[in-house]
C-alpha cells in the first residue's frame, strides 16, 4: 500500500512536481541515511487524505446539505475546505522536518518541495471528493428510479 500512495503522489512518474529527495523522505528514508526505516509518510498522509476527505464528504452531504442547504455553493465550499485541509497536512509534515532537521542531512528538501507536495495532496483530495460525489449522485438516482 505504501508504494501505491508513493506512485499516486508522484503522479505515476508522468510529471513529478517535487524533488526526489522529498520523495525519499516521504518513503521513509531514515535520519542516519542507511535505509527506509523511518515513518512511511506517503502511507500516513495518503490514508489521512482519504479519511479526511471521506469525513468532510459525509459532513457535507449529511449535515450541511440538509433541507436548508441545497445550494451548489455549499458543495464548492466543501471542496475548497477539503483542498485547504489536505494541503496544510501535506505541507506541514515535510516543512516541520526540514525546519527541525529531522531528515537525513544528505536530502536537500526545499520550501517549494513542501508547497508542491501540499498541492499534490490537495488535488488528490479533490479527486477523491469528486469520485465520492459522483458515486453518491449515482446511488441516489438508482434509489429513486
Amino acid at each position: 500500500m505504501k508504494q501505491v500512495f508513493a506512485h499516486m503522489y508522484e503522479w505515476f512518474g508522468l510529471f513529478p512536481i517535487y524533488s526526489r529527495d522529498l520523495s525519499d523522505f516521504l518513503k521513509g528514508w531514515d535520519y542516519a541515511c542507511v535505509g527506509y526505516f523511518a515513518l512511511p509518510w506517503y502511507f500516513y498522509i495518503g490514508w489521512g487524505m482519504i479519511m479526511l476527505t471521506g469525513l468532510l464528504f459525509a459532513l457535507q452531504y449529511d449535515l450541511i446539505s440538509g433541507i436548508r442547504f441545497k445550494n451548489r455553493e455549499h458543495w464548492e465550499l466543501a471542496v475548497m475546505v477539503v483542498a485547504i485541509c489536505n494541503f496544510l497536512i501535506a505541507f506541514t509534515i515535510p516543512f516541520v522536518a526540514i525546519n527541525k532537521g529531522m531528515q537525513c542531512p544528505q536530502l536537500k528538501i526545499t520550501f517549494p518541495d513542501c508547497i508542491f507536495f501540499g498541492l499534490s495532496n490537495a488535488v488528490w483530495g479533490v479527486i477523491v471528493f469528486l469520485i465520492l460525489s459522483g458515486l453518491y449522485k449515482l446511488g441516489m438516482r438508482l434509489m429513486n428510479s
